[in-house]
């Protein structure tokens, strides 16, 4: 393993808040890598900014009547206070509108210029005769080229989601003044990425085997299709492009963002006071590993262009890791922050504690499929598993040591029996369990092993009965109350990463100084006798239970705050006529299951279909044929879990024979979306 890491999180953009969906997508998974790795020993440095260039916020900006440095100070602060209340704890946090950054742009430029990475290109843009400017996307509205709404967006259209360039728009206009957009030509300048495409092509090769599926069938999918992405915008708002003919032009917003790494890398050395030179060694020393945490939005943009612009400097940049999470939903729904389909992260710590968001959300992590943020989840992460598991365990515990102990710690005086060994081993387990899910970036995975070590504590208390075996074996209660104390220093040090504000105060009680980095990640493995310790105060406990009328006056909150339902222009195409009524024998005649896909390729001369091979119970294999070629990349879909229709009658297709049918769904567009269960479940559930 590496000694040293340089971890990144995607710039959030300053033209609104953050949400839960950013944090589960980008942010906490980074946090809680970060803190385990400074655990193991190793040097980590994490760094971030706000993104705050391009046509969104000077839109906005220009709405609200403010400039955009007045807009993006805002927003900046704002999101800064949001991740520092739910102790998302970076080492840097900058901004992409400071000197340091757009030098360092400016010189990225250069560079790639003179190693012959940029092209230029004279194209049509949309242009105001009125406001005597070119027109980015998200000055123009028009009708859509693809379904004719009339009010389609500059990039893509609200109603039936198609993307598409602005110059496609039927009748445009410009949003600022209203009046009608004509074309005129415009020389913009290109990253050539089919000429860096052989370095960028053998590097992936290597990195292929470790990253996940989801995030090599993204930037497979995009090198098919590879061509020269243009790095220049007709704006008054961002990074100026240091030539004289691009005198009123500025980067690209996708370009310079993921320059802001090391732009905040350089900045945090000066101001730690370190020499000029401190950041090469986190990105041109081969010992540092870089890792990226995004969300799938941003594989693309990580995976492809920005290590294409480090390949493209030759001056010796490291690589990074790409752990791309999927999307998190909110309560069956995407989020939304112009409707009001979100919540916002300082009203929520206002009411619950950062650590119980902290845990609910790790718990639930959009890692390989997207996933759902539910309140009454939310009540059950907390219930069950804070306060059911870790929390009445450690009350339970220490309660008893301060009752009959005189609050301190007693001696072993037996040797432990079989259950203190069980707990003991789970723990030395656990630790193991817990670090080789870290190490490829799955904390949701972590979060269950660091949860398996609870369990397995609560059950020594449960066989055991110490506040009954006292009274008939007081060696043996104080035996397993030792024991005990030793998994709460465990359990401290392991949770330490998920909720580090809990795992604190859990080590205050214990009475041991400072917090859980006093020790080490293996350490947790192997605690030192805690004979004779005095334990802290308990006048707080750990987790507060979530009761059934706070959920629901939650619930109430979130819907009372979402945005009218669309209107009529607007709405999405009436669902089709339903079918007639069936009687329940027919449906409980249909066989269906879950499965996991263990291969999935394209059938030759099929534009449509991908051949499945999926497992069902005790490793039968089925294959199956399904017309979902256009939405998803056959990598992706390995290792996931499908719904499956088991006993429908094979039939022969393209030579294949068909062994069922995976159910999907039809999104807008008649996109299909593939039926999934919520969380994994045993290859061959039976669906009902």
């Amino acid at each position: 393993m590496p000694a040293r890491y340089l971890v990144t999180s995607a710039l959030p953009y300053a033209n609104g808040p953050i949400h839960f969906g950013h944090l589960a997508g980008a942010y906490l998974n980074a946090d809680i890598f970060v803190r385990y790795k400074r655990l193991t020993g190793a040097e980590v440095l994490f760094v971030c900014g706000t993104d705050e260039h391009g046509a969104p916020i000077l839109v906005n900006a220009e709405k609200e009547g403010a400039h955009p440095r007045d807009y993006t100070d805002r927003w900046h602060q704002a999101i800064k206070t949001s991740f520092e209340r739910v102790d998302i704890a970076f080492d840097h946090f900058s901004r992409t509108s400071r000197p340091v950054h757009h030098e360092l742009t400016q010189h990225f430029f250069r560079r790639l210029v003179e190693r012959g990475a940029i092209t230029t290109r004279v194209d049509d843009q949309v242009y105001c005769e009125t406001c005597k400017r070119e027109l980015p996307d998200r000055f123009v509205t028009g009708t859509c080229p693809r379904c004719g709404f009339d009010a389609a967006r500059g990039d893509e259209c609200p109603r039936c989601a198609a993307a598409f360039d602005a110059t496609e728009l039927k009748d445009p206009r410009c949003k600022t003044c209203g009046a009608k957009a004509s074309k005129r030509p415009s020389k913009h300048w290109y990253l050539d990425l089919p000429a860096l495409r052989p370095e960028l092509e053998a590097w992936l090769e290597g990195r292929f085997p470790g990253w996940k599926p989801n995030v090599v069938g993204e930037v497979k999918k995009y090198l098919a299709d590879l061509k020269p992405r243009p790095i220049t915008r007709d704006l008054q708002w961002g990074v100026p492009v240091p030539l004289e003919e691009a005198k009123d032009r500025v980067f690209y917003v996708w370009f310079d963002a993921p320059i802001g790494y090391i732009s905040s890398t350089r900045e945090w050395a000066a101001q730690q006071g370190k020499p000029a030179d401190e950041w090469e060694r986190w990105w041109k020393d081969p010992g540092t590993q870089l890792v990226h945490f995004i969300g799938k939005d941003n594989i693309a943009f990580h995976a492809v262009i920005f290590p294409s612009m480090l390949l493209g400097q030759r001056e010796g940049y490291v690589l990074p890791d790409v752990p791309a999470n999927e999307f998190l939903n909110l309560e069956g729904q995407k989020f939304s922050t112009s409707g009001g389909w979100f919540i916002a992260i300082d009203d929520f710590v206002d009411r619950f504690p950062a650590d119980t968001l902290r845990w609910t959300l790790t718990r639930s992590a959009p890692e390989t499929r997207d996933s759902d943020f539910t309140y009454k989840d939310f009540q059950t992460r907390v219930n069950a598993e804070l306060l059911g598991t870790f929390g009445n365990f450690a009350s339970r515990v220490l309660k008893f040591v301060q009752a009959r102990y005189q609050g301190a710690v007693p001696a072993a005086q037996a040797d432990p029996g079989e259950p203190e060994r069980r707990a003991l081993e789970a723990l030395r387990a656990g630790v193991a369990a817990a670090a080789a899910e870290l190490d490829r970036y799955s904390t949701r995975g972590a979060a269950e092993k660091v949860l398996e070590v609870g369990y397995a504590a609560n059950k020594l208390i449960e066989e055991r009965q110490p506040f009954k075996l006292i009274n008939t074996d007081p060696a043996a209660a104080a035996t397993t109350i030792n024991v005990a104390v030793r998994l709460l220093e465990g359990l401290a040090v392991l949770l330490f990463p998920f909720v580090p504000g809990t795992a604190t105060r859990l080590w205050a009680q214990l009475g041991l100084e400072g917090d859980p980095t006093r020790r080490r990640w293996q350490d947790a493995a192997e605690p030192a006798d805690p004979a004779g310790r005095a334990i802290g105060a308990l006048d707080q406990h750990l987790f507060q239970r979530v009761e059934d009328k706070t959920v629901e006056a939650e619930v109430a909150r979130l819907r009372a705050g979402a945005a009218p339902a669309p209107t009529k222009a607007e709405a999405p195409p009436a669902a089709e006529a339903g079918k007639p009524t069936i009687p329940f024998e027919a449906f409980a005649a249909l066989d269906l299951r879950v499965a996991k896909v263990v291969s999935a390729e394209a059938v030759p001369k099929a534009d449509k279909l991908l051949r499945l091979e999926l497992e069902l119970a005790g490793g039968e294999r089925r294959t199956v044929l399904s017309g979902i070629r256009a939405w998803y990349a056959p990598e992706a879909l390995v290792g996931r879990q499908v719904v499956y229709l088991a006993n429908l009658e094979p039939k022969k297709i393209r030579g294949v024979v068909s062994q069922g049918m995976v159910l999907a769904a039809n999104d807008v567009g008649d996109v299909a979306v593939l039926l999934q269960p919520e969380r994994a479940v045993p290859d061959g559930a039976r669906v009902s």
